[in-house]
This record gives structure tokens, C-alpha cells and sequence, in this order.
């Protein structure tokens, strides 16, 4: 992480009421259960039979996003001057101009279509995140969050304060700022010094990457925004969280913020998961509204639709008196995350409690008042790889501009669950092919595949959360490449020449020559060393009749068959596999295909077909391909609970 992130993000005091204040106080910032709330509600019947069932159905439909600049002035209005909203501009035109500020980029709106999805009925809580923590800290060092040492140990805290101050001299944040430098060797705890636990409190302070990094090992994701949106608002086009129905109830009033417990200064802190009952969407999700922020899947700050919805809605904005109060549009940034919902810093700042508000962090910002909520599709294992790419997966074997098509995306997986309906265990492996393989205009096949004896081809990404037995590596993420058979003559002449030299014996220059500029020297040199050979790779007997191998990556790679290489998240082909004996063909679009299937040893072997363009001027021109991958475990047996596409 950054070392200023933390310092920066309090300071800029980002929009939509982004603060840390709050974790920086000496005292506890627990709040204990309201007398009289609503008991958290039991887990839901699974929307899919072997899926988790704390996720809720949302039916897939169209749902109104973004706002018009009539609606927004409106709401603007209502929030500085909730009993007489036309006169706000002239109460406070400055707040009203600010309040304009932080949301128009919602401005724009249209009708969006959403795919059917599952979501969880509650953000993550900490006790969630903590299973996650315990599991993760198996294979190395964990940071949890900040608040877990600051008032779940207050004890260790308050040691090191000296330590604290020594390091971080005069600096008000200086508690946050040791925090990211050691979060790692700090304790942590779920009670607090008076005893009250915040195990089902959200969990906050985690960054996008580590949202992602988190949804992945559940192979699930956060939700886009147009999702959140539509698990939000549902079928209606309210402004307001509590704006369905009759018209005259989509207004702000502070009975609104009331009823969501965040009126009262004293009410404003996370609250038991599932207790307010007025924060609920219309599909029975709770804590949508006024709880903490959900961080949504993607990046990028840019108008919530578009460019030109966004340009004509603002045109009509320069033509309301007040909308006029904006005179200019926000400062878009394309490396931003965003975060839905609002938060229980909203009655505060009643503007971001807006169905469409959005909140704009850096990826490596950690928040109080922002969470995670998950998502889940209905294709097996698309999750899995969509959550991993959002997290820190390394590029470097791609080209430029090319991607994951996750349009072709094909996978395999399996839950076990708790008594609560959460997973105790997920297995999965999925796969997606890149959206094109060459950046040529339109290559041959055979050309291409032949250039891959020097450079293998990028052919699409696996993702395992159970270890390879072919190839043998460890679970995890792997970009996978293609080699064909053979080496080019270039090669095979310059290891014959190179081995003549080395094996002869050596002659003494001439006079005034230098050995560098001896007859037959230092060609061949060059060539080799492209195919990562060296000059005791040539010298070797077994070079006399050609090498039976080339390295990639200094990995040792024989020649002898078509294969294929996986690179893991150094960027280096980590290992290799014999690639099936179907040849790789050129034909028009196809479906992907998942078979598994019981290997001669008994073990889960996954079979994949897909498909991916030649080039990226030209989708219908497909190259269609076989991969097989042997998992390193007992081929499953009926009812092992394994979803296929389709099941």
C-alpha cells in the first residue's frame, strides 16, 4: 500500500463522506445494539441448489440508473432545505452548488438490462472476514483490519503508542500510518474493552484489491453497479431508498433518516447486520442503505452512463437557475473504485443516501465506512477468474490491449457449507481464452503457430483453487500459453555450427586479429541465446545431433510435442504440459465446452474447449482449441455436489 494513502484520502476529505475521523479517536467507536432492533434473520433457501445459501435471488430486469438534472435538483433542494425546498438556493446557494458537486455524475439516466444474479443478503461481517484471515494466514503473514487492533486490542494499542509517536513524529495519523507499515506482526481482536464483540458488525477497513482478493477465495465478486443498482431500486425509478410507490413519498425528510437509525449523532457507527429493518432493498437484501459503503466490481470515475447521456443532462443542468449554482462537471478518473449505498456517516450528508450515489477511493484506500457486499453468477467458476483479474494478477505476458474474454469463460466448481449456509470449503477451476491472438491484421495459422517455437502464444488464463497434478503447481492463477512441436531451422543450423566451434580445438588469432573477429564466431551465439540456450548447452554431447530442447524463461521445455505453458504470478512459465493431440484449427465462433472426466490414475481431469479470434480485427475468424488439466484429486463421483454449465 502507498505509504500517504491513508494520510491523503483523510485530508482531501473525499466526497460522499469518506472519513476517517472517526477510526482516529481515542476512544471506542463501538455502538452497542439499539434496545428493540430486529433480530438478524435466518439464512435464505438457496436460490440454486449447492450454492451458499446466505446469497439472495435478484431477478434479472431492466432498473432505471442515473438521474435526470430536474430530479437531482430537486433532491439537491430537499437536503438543504427539507421543509421549503424552492428556497434553497437562496438559504445556502454555496451548499447547494457543493451537494451538486459530489453527485453529478449520476446525471444521465437509462434503462439498464440486468443478467439474474445472486447477492448476499448482508455486507461481509467480520467474523466472515475473519474465517478468512485464519485461512489465509496458513500459507503466510495477514493484515487485518485496522480497527481490530485499535479497539478490538486496545491493550497493545496503547503500548506502542510511544513506539507510534517515535515513529511517526507530529503526525496526526500516525496511529493509521503504523498500522499500514506493520499491520501484519499487530494483534487483533473482536471485543472491545468493554466487552461488546463487532463479529457481526461489517467488516471495514480493507482495500479493492483485498474486497476481490476475499470474493475470490469464496469464488464469488463484488456486484457492478448496475446490479447493486437494480438489487437496490428494483422495478421503480424512486430517488430515495424509501421513494416506492406513491410519489409523494420520494422526498427527503429527516423522519427518512430516523427510521434508518442514523439521525442522532449517536446512532452513526456500524450496526449488527440485518437490525434496521428500513435499510432493506426490495428483494428482502439488508443493509443496502445507510450501513457502510459497498465497494462495486471495476474501476473507473466516469459518468454513471456515458458520455453523451452524461453531456446532454448537463446541458439542461446549465439551464436550471439553480443547476446553473455547478458551473463546472466533476474531475473523472479512470483509476477509481466506487462504492454504493451510503453509510452511517450519511445523516450527515443526506445526499449520498441517493439510490444513484456513488463514492470515488483510490483501489488502495481503506475506509471506515466502506464494506463489501458479495455477488454471485450463475456460471460456474466465472467469478472465481473475475474477482482474481480484479485483484493482483499479473499482466506481463499480455499485449497491449489484450484481454480476458470472460464472454467465453467455462469452469467447474463445488461448495461445502457451514450451519450457517456459509462455505467452509469451495473447489473450482475455470478457465477463459484471451479475446484475440495476434495483433497482425490477418495471419496465417500455421504461421502463427510456428512463431510460437521461438515465442510461445498467450492463449488464455486458468484458475485452480485445487493443485495441478498435469502440469504439477500449486492452486492458483496462470496465464496459459501454447509452444508447437519442433524448433525453426535458424536453430538447428546455429546449434550445428556453435557445437563444431566449441568442440574443435582452439586456434591461437594471428597476429593483430582478436578472437572476437575470428572467422565463424558470434553468430550463432545470438541466435541461441533467443531460445534461452547457452554455450555449454551447445558444447554438450548431446548436441552433436540437435538439442532436444529450448528454455523458456530458464524452465527446461523439450521439443518432442505440442505444449502447453503456464506462467504463474512472477510473469514466468512456472511449468508445462503435453497439449492434447487435437490440433489447433481455424473455424468460425464457437460455445466453450467443460467435460471432467477420470484419468488413467484415477484423478479429476478437465477438458476444455474454446475458442478465440485469430486477430483482433476479425472475431468471426476463431481458432479453436483443446487444453486438458489433470487436478490433483480422485475424479468426483455422482453427487459430489460439482456444477457444470447448465446443472
Amino acid at each position: 500500500m502507498h505509504p500517504n494513502s491513508l494520510l491523503a484520502v483523510t485530508r482531501s476529505m473525499l466526497p460522499c463522506g469518506l472519513l476517517l475521523a472517526a477510526a482516529c479517536a481515542q476512544t471506542a467507536a463501538i455502538t452497542a445494539q439499539a434496545a428493540g432492533s430486529a433480530a438478524p434473520t435466518p439464512p435464505a433457501a438457496p436460490a440454486v441448489a449447492g450454492l451458499p445459501t446466505f446469497l439472495l435471488p435478484v431477478p434479472g430486469g431492466t432498473v432505471e440508473i442515473g438521474l435526470g438534472a430536474d430530479r437531482l435538483v430537486q433532491a439537491t433542494c430537499q437536503v438543504v432545505s427539507p421543509a421549503r425546498p424552492d428556497v434553497a438556493a437562496k438559504i445556502s446557494a454555496s451548499k447547494v452548488s457543493l451537494l451538486l458537486k459530489q453527485s453529478a455524475s449520476v446525471l444521465g439516466p437509462r434503462k439498464v438490462a440486468v443478467e439474474p444474479f445472486l447477492l448476499a443478503r448482508t455486507p461481509v461481517t467480520c467474523a466472515q472476514w475473519e474465517r478468512y484471515l485464519k485461512e489465509k494466514s496458513k500459507t503466510g503473514p495477514v493484515r487485518s483490519p485496522f480497527d481490530w487492533w485499535r479497539y478490538g486490542r486496545e491493550d497493545d494499542y496503547t503500548a506502542r503508542l510511544p513506539e507510534i509517536t517515535k515513529e511517526f513524529p507530529g503526525e496526526e495519523l500516525g496511529p493509521l500510518l503504523y498500522w499500514e507499515r506493520h499491520a501484519t506482526e499487530l494483534p487483533y481482536g473482536l471485543t472491545d474493552k468493554a466487552g461488546k464483540s463487532f463479529a457481526d458488525r461489517p467488516v471495514t477497513f480493507v482495500d479493492y484489491r483485498e474486497a476481490n482478493a476475499f470474493a475470490a477465495s469464496l469464488g464469488m465478486r463484488l456486484p457492478t453497479e448496475a446490479e447493486w443498482t437494480r438489487a437496490a431500486r428494483g422495478d421503480g425509478n424512486h430517488v430515495w431508498p424509501w421513494g416506492a410507490g406513491e410519489p409523494k413519498n420520494d422526498v427527503f425528510t429527516e423522519a427518512a433518516l430516523e427510521q434508518l437509525r442514523i439521525l442522532k449523532s449517536s446512532d452513526r457507527d456500524r450496526k449488527p447486520v440485518g437490525t434496521v429493518a428500513a435499510a432493506a432493498g426490495p428483494f428482502g437484501h439488508a443493509d443496502m442503505f445507510g450501513q457502510v459503503w459497498q465497494l462495486v466490481s471495476g474501476t473507473g470515475y466516469r459518468p454513471i452512463n456515458g458520455e453523451d447521456p452524461f453531456t446532454d443532462e448537463w446541458k439542461r443542468l446549465q439551464k436550471d437557475k439553480v443547476g446553473a449554482l455547478l458551473s463546472s462537471p466533476p474531475m473523472w478518473k479512470d483509476d477509481r473504485a466506487l462504492a454504493k449505498g451510503g453509510s452511517y456517516l450519511s445523516g450527515g450528508e443526506p445526499i449520498t443516501l441517493l439510490i444513484d450515489a456513488r463514492a470515488p477511493m483510490q483501489t488502495i484506500d481503506v475506509l471506515a465506512s466502506v464494506g463489501v457486499r458479495l455477488a454471485k453468477s450463475l456460471r460456474p467458476g466465472y467469478d472465481l477468474l473475475l474477482s482474481t483479474l480484479r485483484g493482483a494478477f499479473n499482466r506481463n505476458v499480455f499485449l497491449t490491449q489484450q484481454d480476458v474474454d470472460l464472454g467465453q469463460q467455462v469452469g467447474a466448481e463445488r461448495y461445502e457449507l457451514g450451519a450457517d449456509g456459509f462455505p467452509t470449503a469451495y473447489d473450482a477451476i475455470s478457465f477463459a481464452p484471451v479475446n484475440w491472438l495476434s495483433a497482425d491484421k490477418n495471419p496465417e495459422l500455421g504461421k502463427l503457430l510456428d512463431a510460437t517455437q521461438q515465442q510461445p502464444l498467450l492463449v488464455g488464463v486458468l484458475v485452480t483453487t485445487v493443485p495441478l497434478a498435469a502440469p504439477e503447481l500449486p492452486a492458483g492463477a496462470y496465464a496459459v500459453l501454447f509452444r508447437k512441436q519442433g524448433v525453426p531451422r535458424e536453430l538447428t543450423e546455429a546449434v550445428k555450427v556453435g557445437h563444431k566451434e566449441l568442440a574443435a580445438p582452439a586456434k591461437k588469432p594471428k597476429n593483430g586479429e582478436t578472437e572476437a573477429a575470428a572467422p565463424g564466431k558470434g553468430g550463432w551465439r545470438e541466435i541461441v541465446a533467443r531460445y534461452g540456450l547457452t554455450e555449454a548447452d551447445v558444447a554438450s554431447k548431446d548436441a552433436a545431433n540437435g538439442l532436444k530442447f529450448v528454455r523458456v524463461d530458464g524452465l527446461e521445455v523439450p521439443i518432442e510435442h505440442d505444449l502447453l505453458l503456464l506462467s504463474g504470478s512472477d510473469g514466468k512459465v512456472a511449468a508445462f504440459t503435453q497439449a492434447p493431440n487435437h490440433k489447433f484449427a481455424l473455424g468460425g465462433p464457437l460455445a466453450p465446452e467443460i467435460a471432467v472426466e477420470a484419468c488413467a490414475k484415477g484423478r479429476m481431469q478437465v477438458k476444455l474447449r474454446a475458442g478465440a479470434p485469430a486477430s483482433a480485427a476479425n472475431a468471426k475468424r476463431v481458432v479453436d482449441m483443446r487444453l486438458h488439466f489433470t487436478l490433483d484429486r480422485p475424479a468426483p463421483a455422482a453427487g459430489d455436489g460439482w456444477r457444470l454449465p447448465g446443472s
